[in-house]
């Protein structure tokens, strides 16, 4: 929190302090890159120091190499691991962060790792080809878990969680049905991250970063 905090600080006042932090928290950036790489990477160009950016540079090599055998492990290239509800919104959240970190780094971080979260958002995931975010798509759930989901029906542009896992290897993606929280529950953030998202993959495809 503290990475992301400073980050954030540094990159809304300018004030040296905030890029002073982020250096001596280089050893925190490293062993949570996956959650703060990211913010770091954002707040590169105000540290305006070699070192910094060097071995920020390395740190995030590492983890792009590591993350290309992960999106490999489904045909949907995205981090797609489950515990108990879907993790739609957890998916939204890394094509916010490799958005910046392909602006930032990108040779090594490719657009795809973005737009192929929109595709799995509209479609192209397990259990069906249904678009997970409500009248959004040819053919998308309007049969939704929000304060609707006793009418079976749906709320324009909520993001549902999506397929979960039953264990061991069975997604699920029950629809219509409006009770089952861990794959149809609509949350705020997730409509946030779904929007934020398509307005990345719109910039990346029209080159304006």
């Amino acid at each position: 929190q503290e990475v992301l905090a400073a980050a954030e600080l540094l990159i809304t006042t300018k004030e040296p302090a905030y890029a002073v932090r982020l250096k001596a928290l280089l050893p925190v950036i490293d062993a949570q890159v996956q959650e703060v790489g990211w913010a770091a990477a954002r707040a590169l160009p105000l540290v305006r120091d070699a070192e910094f950016s060097s071995r920020l540079g390395t740190i995030l090599a590492g983890y792009a190499s590591k993350l290309k055998t992960d999106l490999a492990k489904t045909p949907y290239g995205v981090p797609w691991e489950p515990q108990i509800w879907g993790v739609t919104w957890d998916i939204q959240e890394y094509a916010v962060r490799q958005y910046f970190l392909h602006k930032a780094f990108p040779r090594e971080f490719d657009r795809e790792n973005v737009l192929r979260v929109l595709n799995y958002v509209l479609g192209c995931h397990p259990a069906s080809a249904t678009s997970l975010v409500s009248a959004v798509g040819a053919r998308s759930m309007t049969v939704a878990y929000g304060i609707n989901l006793n009418d079976w029906t749906h709320i324009p542009g909520g993001g549902i969680s999506g397929p979960s896992l039953i264990r061991p290897d069975f997604p699920e993606l029950k629809e219509p049905f409006p009770y089952l929280w861990q794959q149809a529950e609509y949350v705020l953030t997730g409509a946030a991250t779904y929007v934020f998202t398509v307005l990345a993959a719109d910039r990346l495809l029209t080159d304006k970063l």
